[in-house]
């Protein structure tokens, strides 16, 4: 996204209470993404990235950043804060549904976590399952506090959600990848339009990003002439991954925003789950 220092001020949206806000915490890459969508006139999305201060504690540099642009505060419609963190599992649905589950879950992925971490876990609808992630404890308390009815959830749920969406029965097997400069995250779905697995890698070449992605299609059992491969992502990083894909793989599918879709204001380095998630919402 643009690198330009623009402090987001409260006036910048005229009535907030139109709007939906949607944030993207990546941890790896130090940022808050955000992007503001209005609910009813056609107007451009508003998106920003900031830049987290380094050398401090999470929950520090995450309140400069919301603090330093107020209209993060302002009254919106709905609030989403979609987490990126390579601490994450795929569970099913009915395990994440009751608490006592859900923590004996994390004991045992998580047995012995650096600091206090609160659990947070996401039904995906339609697929049957759910995702399991953690926040710093005083990160999620801070995010309580200032947006009391926020969403909060990994960042493969609304991926998840969009893409089972998409899939029909019948169609052939698919890995669908969601490539960034930082990493990707890999979705594979059955005949059925089942979903069989998901995982997400933190890396940047995008040999490895396909090696990663042919290797999901070999474990879930789909591996073969047939298999399609459907590549979102910001720009730069989903056109390395996708001819990267097709030497080797002959259907390869690039996804471009469909028409009709809005997404007037998005850039070529907007996160593509802050561009699909008000169709998740």
């Amino acid at each position: 996204m643009s690198d330009a220092p623009d402090i987001l001020q409260a006036k910048a949206i005229a009535n907030p209470r139109l709007w939906r806000l949607g944030m993207l915490l990546d941890a790896g890459a130090s940022t808050l993404d955000v992007v503001a969508v209005s609910t009813v006139a056609d107007e451009p999305m508003l998106c920003r990235s900031i830049e987290l201060q380094q050398g401090v504690e999470p929950l520090r540099a995450l309140e400069e950043a919301v603090y330093d642009n107020p209209l993060l505060l302002a009254d919106f419609d709905a609030v989403t804060l979609l987490v990126s963190t390579p601490q994450f599992s795929v569970l099913p649905a009915a395990v994440a549904s009751e608490p006592e589950s859900v923590d004996a879950a994390a004991s045992l992925l998580w047995p012995r976590p650096e600091h206090k971490q609160a659990l947070v876990a996401t039904p995906v609808g339609g697929t049957g399952a759910a995702v399991l992630t953690t926040l710093p404890a005083d990160v999620r308390a801070f995010i309580g506090r200032t947006f009391p009815e926020a969403r909060v959830m990994h960042v493969l749920v609304p991926e998840l959600s969009y893409f089972a969406a998409k899939r029909r029965a019948g169609n052939a097997p698919c890995v669908c990848a969601v490539a960034s400069a930082g990493g990707v995250d890999l979705m594979a779905f059955g005949s059925e339009a089942r979903l069989l697995g998901a995982t997400s890698y933190r890396c940047t070449a995008a040999d490895d990003m396909a090696y990663y992605a042919a290797a999901l299609a070999q474990v879930c059992g789909i591996a073969g002439g047939t298999t399609q491969f459907c590549v979102a992502g910001t720009q730069a990083p989903r056109g390395a991954l996708v001819e990267a894909l097709r030497a080797f793989a002959p259907h390869v599918t690039e996804w471009t925003i469909p028409a009709g879709m809005p997404a007037e204001g998005a850039t070529p380095d907007t996160p593509f789950p802050l561009i699909i998630l008000p169709l998740c919402e």
